[in-house]
């Protein structure tokens, strides 16, 4: 009997590597934030499962998995497979829809040990995930176990459900890139406008600057370097990172300090926001 096998690997695929890296969703859990892709593709194509991954040198990551038996447990048990057993390692050498219509035919499939089973798979399509650089990560996919057809209009459907969820992991990438590059500006700044500065103090300043609550401690170490007055309202030296920061008044009016009243924070963004 012939035994399954794997796809040839892109032609770019360190590139590729890369940029998987960059996407985030490897070892990361968040499936609230994707379960819509999944839950949508099980309704507009009717499968009972549906998938979203990216794969990396060695296997096959499933950030997000959502189906009829497919319960907390069995997630886990689906989360990751080697790279060389899976069906969507084959969708990476294409940027168009990949479908099997009955899998025991397909010359690709017919010989996986999953699809010989009796209660196998009969049905796969995966819709590559192609990021802005034109790199497929991935593939959203679905699955039934009977054969059966995509319609043109299910297929468009699904090809533009995955370019969202393309944009998407673009987009957080670089809102990723963009929160590392505004910490090092901001540390880089903090430690020009005040010297042997410590994490933990930094930290404390951040927290002055944003929305959190601070302790006793904190705001006479904010008053000794010059960040609060005696009166703990904001000295001009904070005023002026807020502005290099470009931190917006609107969000650091949360700031709760326990021994300001109401009144006098509003007073104090009065006079930040002028």
């Amino acid at each position: 009997m012939l035994s399954f096998i794997a796809s040839p690997i892109p032609e770019n695929e360190e590139s590729r590597l890369q940029a998987v890296e960059k996407a985030g969703v490897l070892d990361n859990i968040n499936e609230e934030i994707y379960n819509v892709y999944c839950h949508l593709s099980r309704q507009i194509t009717k499968c009972p499962e549906s998938w979203a991954n990216v794969i990396d040198k060695n296997r096959q990551y499933n950030f997000v998995l959502d189906g009829k038996n497919i319960n907390d447990d069995r997630k886990e048990e689906l989360r990751s497979h080697p790279r060389p057993l899976t069906f969507c390692q084959y969708a990476l050498n294409s940027p168009n829809p990949l479908i099997a219509n009955d899998l025991t035919k397909n010359k690709i499939f017919k010989n996986h040990p999953s699809v010989l089973k009796k209660d196998g798979p009969r049905f796969y399509a995966a819709f590559p995930i192609v990021n802005s650089e034109g790199y497929i990560l991935g593939s959203l996919c679905v699955r039934d176990y009977r054969v059966r057809r995509l319609s043109k209009n299910i297929i468009m459907l699904m090809t533009g459900l995955a370019k969202k969820l393309s944009h998407q992991l673009d987009i957080q990438a670089e809102q990723r890139q963009m929160s590392v590059e505004k910490i090092t500006r901001t540390i880089e700044k903090l430690n020009e406008e005040i010297s042997n500065l410590s994490l933990d103090e930094a930290i404390t300043v951040l927290k002055c600057l944003s929305k959190n609550l601070l302790n006793s401690e904190q705001q006479m170490k904010l008053i000794e370097i010059g960040l609060l007055d005696k009166d703990l309202k904001l000295t001009k030296k904070s005023k002026d990172l807020i502005q290099f920061l470009k931190l917006d008044a609107a969000v650091l009016k949360r700031i709760k300090m326990p021994t300001l009243k109401t009144n006098e924070i509003d007073e104090l963004f009065k006079v930040l926001e002028k």
